[in-house]
């Protein structure tokens, strides 16, 4: 059961910064994008922006997550995507 504690993936401290926009250096525009294969021949890979994280204050570690309205977008097409391992 959940504390409601957020932690960090890598070392489980509860030490996070708070909420950033995640960008490269290259750009405002350039960010990080989860895309996942084609569903099928001619049709487009289903593609979410990943434009937020937080910075685990004890390890470094950066920890990615999608805006509300991507993360509504993958939760509509998540039955529907494939991965690469299979």
């Amino acid at each position: 059961m959940g504390t409601g504690v957020l932690r960090c993936g890598i070392c489980g401290s509860g030490r996070l910064s708070p909420v950033a926009q995640l960008r490269t250096v290259e750009g405002q525009n350039d960010r990080l994008r989860l895309k996942f294969p084609r569903p099928r021949a001619y049709k487009l890979r289903p593609a979410f922006d990943v434009d937020f994280a937080r910075a685990c204050l004890d390890c470094g570690a950066v920890l990615p997550f999608l805006s509300d309205v991507d993360l509504a977008r993958l939760n509509e097409t998540a039955d529907n995507l494939s991965d690469y391992d299979t």
